[in-house]
């Protein structure tokens, strides 16, 4: 009912006021931190997603690096610690044998947990994570989240001036076409802004930059989840402070804990998430990603419940003649759920549009291979920036010079840590020498102007910890 009538009120239109109009398209978590930082400024905001409201996700995990941990302090309401605490980033030599890379707090939560608790924060959306909304502030904006209805087309317009304008002065909006996927019913909408947070395939890149797409890296991720109950008391306490990689020659492996069930941070309740990544020519993907109940091929994830048997048969043989070690391998062998995915990356050098009245955030921006666990941070970022920008505080041209350095410097970073995964050394050096030319230019660029520099590593401030 909420929805309808907020549809109708943008629909049709209503007097010019301080307070900016937003259509966000895309209402995954760039979407939604953006969404519920402009809420909080005191702007109507309208989320646009095609999806419903509760979406399988396959638990993966999300790093909450030093720009979400700022946008939570500055915007969450819901109360309470949603997030695992890692120690550190090792490395499993053998059976038992950990080597420390880096000491440094990384905070891990998945995705469901994250989302259900940004669809508190933004319109009140209750689920068994979250049954309970904060109370929202008399300075708030309004905030509908619009499921199941898709962007068809954006168009720019020429509105007339206001009644309490002075002279004739026309008004520039932007103009959405919405298709309704349950009942088929298209509408129109208006907006003074427009903001694509519409993940790796979006249509407002698509529309703006058809030149940009995402491209295989060369490797897949075959992944799963395991609760920490089900697994041995050894693994458990292996695994139970670090981020832990295990490599092998051109492929590794990666295990970290998350929250279980409804966001649960009780030990034996959490997840184990695992990943293998192994190279893979474009010709075995047409097998991999063929689906096992109805045959099609998928393009850059197989879900849960879509992985062939026989595929999956095959990896755990490989698993086993490898062998992997005992913990990683018992671990794998206990995924009752596997899902695959493709890994692909790109990066936009243009992220506003229509002279600012269409702007391009998140995963829409630039994907990141998922090393460095950044997509949520510079989610994050985006979204703290965005605020800035349509309360004033920036101008468009710092706004997007901001957004895009920071994307280009950890797409890159990503790029060089999947390298060093993955291929040799010497492809490996290109992707360094790359990544850190960039950061040379950031650091330039920040100093000219005055700024810190935009370069984040993926752990916080580095601290020793005892083996407690």
């Amino acid at each position: 009912c909420c929805s309808k009538h907020y549809l109708r009120f943008q629909l049709h239109g209503t007097k010019a006021s301080l307070t900016t109009h937003v259509s966000q398209i895309g209402g995954s978590l760039a979407g939604l931190m953006t969404a519920v930082a402009l809420k909080q400024n005191g702007h109507n905001v309208t989320v646009i997603e095609k999806e419903d409201n509760e979406r399988e996700s396959h638990m993966a995990g999300v790093c909450l690096g030093l720009d979400a941990v700022e946008f939570l302090e500055k915007y969450d309401r819901v109360q309470g610690i949603f997030s695992h605490q890692s120690r550190r980033i090792q490395a499993l030599v053998g059976d038992d044998k950990l080597k420390t890379f880096v000491n440094g707090r990384r905070e891990i939560t998945n995705w469901d947990t994250m989302y259900y608790r940004l669809r508190s924060n933004f319109d009140g959306y209750a689920s068994d994570t979250y049954p309970t909304s904060p109370l929202p502030s008399p300075e708030d904006g309004q905030g509908v989240y619009l499921a199941q209805t898709e962007v068809l087309d954006i168009q720019r317009e020429i509105q007339p001036a206001d009644d309490d304008d002075d002279g004739d002065e026309k008004k520039t909006t932007m103009s959405l076409t919405l298709l309704d996927r349950k009942s088929g019913d298209k509408a129109t909408m208006q907006a003074d802004l427009v903001i694509g947070a519409d993940g790796p395939d979006s249509f407002v890149r698509k529309k703006y930059q058809g030149h940009v797409e995402r491209k295989y890296v060369g490797y897949i991720a075959w992944r799963g989840t395991v609760p920490e109950s089900e697994v041995s008391e050894e693994t458990r306490h292996l695994f139970r402070r670090s981020v832990t990689v295990y490599m092998m020659d051109k492929q590794h492996c990666i295990v970290y804990t998350i929250p279980g069930k409804n966001g649960s941070l009780e030990p034996g309740e959490r997840y184990l998430n695992f990943l293998w990544y192994t190279n893979e020519t474009k010709e075995s993907l047409d097998e991999i990603l063929k689906d096992g109940l109805d045959g099609h091929r998928h393009h850059n994830i197989v879900p849960s419940g879509r992985v062939r048997q026989d595929i999956w048969a095959e990896r755990i043989r490989q698993a086993k003649a490898l062998p992997l070690s005992k913990p990683m391998l018992e671990i794998f062998l206990k995924i009752q759920r596997p899902f695959i995915q493709v890994i692909t990356d790109f990066c936009s050098h243009q992220a506003a549009f229509e002279d600012g009245k269409v702007l391009l955030v998140g995963d829409g921006l630039s994907l990141f291979r998922p090393h460095t666990a950044f997509s949520g941070t510079q989610a994050a970022f985006h979204a703290l920036r965005t605020a800035e920008f349509v309360n004033g505080k920036t101008t468009l041209q710092q706004w997007e010079s901001k957004v895009l350095r920071y994307s280009r410097l950890h797409y890159l970073q990503s790029n060089w840590y999947g390298d060093f995964y993955q291929y040799p050394m010497s492809t490996a050096l290109v992707a360094a020498v790359r990544y850190w030319i960039m950061c040379g230019v950031d650091r330039v660029l920040s100093w000219y102007n005055g700024d810190a520099p935009l370069l984040r590593t993926s752990t916080f401030k580095s601290e020793a910890y005892d083996d407690e």
